[in-house]
């Protein structure tokens, strides 16, 4: 089975504000390369078997994708999507908003964005969080690494943080976004310490150089088995991304440096996402 475990769902036009939209001309980036996001997103995905599907809320960087939304798109393919709930702790309802999105709204799991809400991983709101993702069984994604947005601390997003994290919270599922990139090193360390901690690829093709030796120096630790399939649609599309993360290997070329071995690729791929987090297969829904 192949899980996509990092896709979005938004409309550009109604829930961007105008801090992320100002960040979006300074980096060149154009929305509307995107197309209709929630047609796009239910015709795409079809290359997985199960996507994971969240929006995002964090006032501090200008994202305002509504869980209700999110919720109702999943409820377009629920043999094959799963909602996570964004849930943005410098709002004043977080835990209510959380509390609605996992009895009402039917999530199944938590994205949180340190860096994009500007909070950093241990504040106590994000305890709080964590605490009632523990008692309900509910794994957390995090966005780890950089990213384009302005005017927040890039320090919250350092994988080193979540090893707090994960020390105070044994028991959460946890996932590092994108490898933590740059700072893959860090990430390798971390979910190599941890049971509970995970990482995935999404978005990291993009620089296939640096893909490349991320992938190399996860082999060289032993820790590819803590690693998760993930393509970070509408940024890219989950076929696309198992094409390139199937091609990473080019790179190289004849240059007799070693290659990522394809069986390690292929469990990737394949690897058992829903057991390992705990998740539901709606696949097997009727």
């Amino acid at each position: 089975m192949i899980v996509d475990i990092h896709t979005h769902v938004f409309d550009a036009g109604l829930h961007f504000g105008p801090k992320l939209n100002a960040d979006l001309v300074r980096c060149r980036v154009d929305p509307s390369v995107w197309g209709n996001v929630e047609e796009r997103h239910l015709e795409t995905t079809k290359a997985a078997d199960v996507a994971i599907v969240f929006g995002l809320q964090a006032s501090e960087t200008g994202w305002n994708i509504p869980n209700e939304m999110v919720a109702a798109h999943v409820a377009k393919a629920p043999n094959r999507l799963l909602f996570f709930a964004s849930i943005d702790p410098a709002l004043p309802n977080y835990m209510e908003a959380l509390e609605k999105c996992h009895r009402e709204l039917g999530a199944v799991g938590v994205k949180l964005a340190p860096l994009y809400q500007n909070v950093h991983p241990q504040d106590p709101r994000y305890y709080d969080i964590y605490r009632y993702c523990v008692q309900h069984g509910l794994p957390v994604l995090f966005h780890a690494g950089t990213s384009f947005v302005s005017g927040t601390r890039l320090d919250y997003s350092r994988p080193v943080h979540f090893d707090a994290v994960a020390v105070d919270f044994p028991d959460l599922k946890m996932v590092l976004a994108h490898l933590g990139h740059p700072w893959e090193g860090e990430t390798i360390a971390v979910i190599r310490r941890h049971a509970n901690v995970y990482a995935d690829i999404s978005a990291l093709y993009y620089r296939p150089w640096q893909f490349y030796n991320s992938m190399r120096l996860l082999v060289e630790y032993g820790a590819q088995h803590k690693v998760l399939f993930g393509s970070d649609f509408p940024f890219t599309t989950t076929g696309d991304s198992l094409e390139r993360v199937r091609n990473l290997n080019d790179i190289i070329a004849q240059s007799g440096l070693p290659v990522v071995p394809s069986e390690i690729i292929e469990e990737i791929i394949h690897r058992h996402t829903l057991a390992l987090l705990d998740l539901p297969n709606p696949t097997l829904s009727k």
